[in-house]
């Protein structure tokens, strides 16, 4: 295979990941990056929302706004037949202020995810790419709007959960005719006592309850009020309890 060969020769219909799993992928990298932003001192440039990318790379957009950690944000997932360098090459030239001391952006690696970030005026950009076999590339692309976060209405207090819990990412998505919200939190909590708080929650408060088993070492937990639906995996992972908790409310 030619790794330098346009993609767009071979173009293929790319289609929205079926599951875009940003609770545990996605959203933290992208906080990750903005910690790393704020960190440092950066010339701050006025620029627009618009994300710049080359044309050989073949993008569908996930979503037009969705909130990720208390940041309302555009979404795109992309694919390309190049190497990873390639497209950061790509970036630290578009980047590049000049100077070697602050080039203008910022990189950090989360495995199997590499993260380069620029702040334009409000805006955050932020590529996250990973490979997927040797000559492929696959990632997200987005953009956060910094001003307009400050507003936003997250689910932090209102999401259920038992004392000491710690909410370390939330995610929340527009589709048309629905409005979805993920949530990962961990307590020390065992699953048995979690399952036990949320079935009690949620059937003392008029939900139906439709799955209730366990599956490959979780408690997998669904409940159904009117036009909303929660799901909840509850499972063991390094020495706590992580509960991952999906909304979806349709209007």
């Amino acid at each position: 295979m030619n790794t330098n060969s346009s993609f767009a020769t071979n173009r293929r219909t790319l289609e929205r990941p079926k599951r875009f799993p940003a609770t545990w992928i996605f959203a933290a990298p992208l906080l990750w990056a903005v910690l790393l932003l704020f960190s440092l001192p950066m010339e701050v440039l006025a620029a627009g929302k618009d994300f710049p990318a080359p044309d050989w790379l073949d993008k569908v957009t996930v979503s037009d706004r969705m909130i990720i950690n208390g940041l309302s944000s555009s979404v795109q997932y992309f694919e390309a037949s190049r190497n990873m360098d390639e497209l950061l090459r790509f970036y630290r030239r578009q980047w590049n202020d000049g100077k070697a001391a602050k080039p203008g952006y910022r990189e950090t690696t989360v495995e199997p995810w590499h993260i380069i970030s620029r702040l334009h005026g409000r805006y955050l950009y932020t590529v996250q790419v990973q490979k997927d076999g040797p000559f492929i590339i696959k990632g997200y692309l987005a953009v956060a709007d910094l001003k307009a976060s400050r507003q936003e209405n997250t689910m932090e207090h209102k999401a259920p959960k038992m004392r000491g819990s710690r909410i370390f990412n939330q995610l929340t998505t527009f589709d048309p005719g629905r409005t979805g919200h993920t949530l990962m939190i961990v307590n020390d909590f065992s699953i048995a006592s979690n399952t036990e708080y949320y079935r009690n929650h949620y059937q003392e408060r008029g939900w139906t309850k439709l799955v209730d088993m366990e599956n490959d070492h979780a408690r997998v937990l669904s409940f159904k009020k009117h036009a909303r639906k929660t799901h909840l995996v509850i499972q063991q992972t390094g020495g706590a309890t992580q509960i991952v908790m999906n909304l979806v409310e349709h209007k």
